[in-house]
């Protein structure tokens, strides 16, 4: 249930970044063109700061300024200072600055889509606000991209049954190896660059007042993903030291357990050690009283201290039955317990 549940959800986020995205592209995409608007005179008909008063008591302002303008014998009125409303702003001085920059009856230059007069602007060209919406969407975007992995891994346990619930195994001639890292290459990658991105944007958001030069706003993302990427690259290499994986020796009878879940060094285990593999459920509550689950596939040995060791922590039931159902078999064990 609880996977149906986050599957509806992921579903659900993917739909509304996705809007996002394309919306904000096309208001990005019209600023671009208007580059090449052509101007005519018009005249401000209205200019005031208006106050919007958002959930839990917050306040913002923005410049509310309407605008008349004639072509041939054809009447247009606007109220778009930019595409993606970045000019209005939302701090009080910074609309009062507009405000008192366009007075009532002022005459003021607009730009129109030659094709389409209505669609009007005072402020056409990019600035480094075309680019700080890539910024603010890229968390978002990670979320996303990780909610489609882990539904495509889901999707393909549930619908081909991978072997050991889709780990990768393979043989060095002497053991083999099942890869078992505790988040994937993606993902190191996808929660390092939506976690820089995350930052960046009230670093350079609020250094700024929301008006990120162009160089400073596509140096911040490009360096968002580079370390989006520098990690991806680590945690690649780490992997491939093969400090994740769990070593099955079947001539020697012995397991190596990975360098994870805090072991600083690799602990030999014999076969005939282990009393079973079970799952087991891992109960997280957070800080607002919400309980999810993960499910760590781990060994029970006979005696000895500690005698139980986890392998892995998935949100995924059925990948960390089939991975214990896996070794159960490679250790010639029938039943689980625990």
């Amino acid at each position: 249930m609880q996977n149906v549940f986050l599957a509806i959800f992921a579903l659900i986020w993917s739909a509304i970044t996705l809007v996002m995205n394309v919306s904000i592209a096309h208001d990005v995409g019209r600023q671009f063109d208007s580059r090449h608007f052509p101007s005519v005179d018009g005249i401000v008909t209205h200019s005031e700061v208006a106050i919007h008063h958002g959930s839990k008591g917050r306040i913002s302002y923005s410049a509310d300024i309407e605008y008349s303008f004639k072509l041939g014998r054809i009447h247009y009125n606007g109220s778009r200072l930019r595409f993606n409303n970045s000019t209005q702003g939302s701090g009080e001085n910074q609309a009062q600055v507009l405000v008192d920059a366009h007075p009532a009856g002022s005459s003021v230059p607009v730009y129109y889509d030659p094709h389409n007069p209505e669609e009007s602007l005072l402020f056409p060209g990019i600035t480094g606000m075309e680019f700080f919406p890539g910024l603010f969407l890229t968390p978002f975007n990670c979320i996303m991209l990780g909610f489609l992995f882990w539904l495509g891994g889901s999707l393909r346990e549930l619908i081909f049954h991978p072997v050991a619930g889709g780990v990768k195994i393979f043989s060095d001639g002497l053991n083999t190896h099942v890869r078992l890292p505790q988040l994937s290459v993606f993902y190191w990658g996808l929660l390092t660059t939506g976690g820089m991105a995350f930052v960046s944007i009230f670093i350079v958001g609020f250094s700024t007042g929301m008006q990120p030069s162009i160089p400073l706003a596509v140096a911040s993302l490009v360096l968002v993903y580079l370390a989006g990427l520098a990690t991806a690259l680590w945690q690649w290499f780490k992997i491939r030291q093969g400090v994740d994986d769990l070593l099955i020796n079947d001539t020697a009878g012995t397991l190596e357990l990975p360098l994870t879940f805090g072991r600083k060094e690799r602990l030999t285990i014999r076969f005939g050690a282990v009393e079973s593999v079970f799952v087991e459920q891992i109960v997280h509550r957070s800080s607002k009283g919400g309980i999810s689950y993960t499910y760590a596939p781990t060994l029970q040995l006979r005696g000895g201290e500690p005698s139980q060791h986890k392998l892995a922590d998935w949100g995924d039931r059925r990948r960390a039955d089939d991975l214990a159902d896996w070794l159960r078999r490679q250790l010639r064990l029938e039943t689980a317990t625990g």
